[in-house]
């Protein structure tokens, strides 16, 4: 019972330190590449300063002392993995948060959800397309970058057979493309340049 206990109070407060790690690293990312480990050196220095809470929280009795050896040798290697892996979820959101204010930035500056717009209201079928519209002017005023993107990927799509032909719709189509490819699929810092 007593090493249930040590157990289930270490996952329980991995948990909380898992929440916190994610979301001070959104926080002080601020939309932005940075405050996430990028080398192995960062990730060396991660494991070394996970043990410092896991300590004083078995020192204070918050986690208590396992009673049987085996559990408490591999209660020290879970916590550093329960922390590696809330720093792995939180570097995947502060680069989804990055992903999103630059989609959002690169269309507003190329002006995509009033052009698309203009073109949804001269083309057949509106009806289909409508939700799709308002679902990536909604993402958009909630800096959601890449939701706004694949909404306007679906309006561009539903519109193909009314204006595959059409100059306007075959640019926007383009760039909506490559902003999926580049940003949806897998966002990647390298491929920035390209995008904008």
């Amino acid at each position: 019972m007593g090493d249930m206990t040590a157990v289930a109070a270490e996952a329980a407060w991995l948990l909380l330190a898992g929440l916190a790690v994610v979301g001070s690293m959104v926080a002080l990312a601020n939309g932005r590449l940075r405050w996430y480990p990028t080398n192995l050196l960062h990730w060396f220095m991660i494991i070394g300063l996970a043990q410092g809470p896991y300590g004083l929280l078995l020192a204070s009795g918050l986690i208590p002392q396992a009673k049987a050896p085996a559990v408490g040798m591999v209660m020290l290697p879970m916590w550093i993995i329960g922390i590696g892996g809330a720093v792995w979820a939180g570097k995947r959101a502060v680069l989804g948060a990055w992903a999103d204010r630059q989609v959002a930035r690169i269309l507003g500056d190329l002006h995509v959800l009033a052009r698309v717009t203009a073109l949804h209201r001269r083309a057949d079928g509106g009806e289909v397309r409508d939700s799709f519209v308002r679902e990536a002017r909604t993402a958009l005023q909630r800096r959601r970058g890449r939701r706004a993107l694949v909404s306007l990927d679906k309006v561009l799509d539903e519109m193909e057979p009314h204006l595959a032909a059409n100059d306007e719709w075959s640019e926007l189509r383009s760039r909506v493309g490559t902003l999926k490819a580049n940003f949806v699929r897998r966002p990647s810092t390298s491929r920035t340049s390209a995008a904008a």
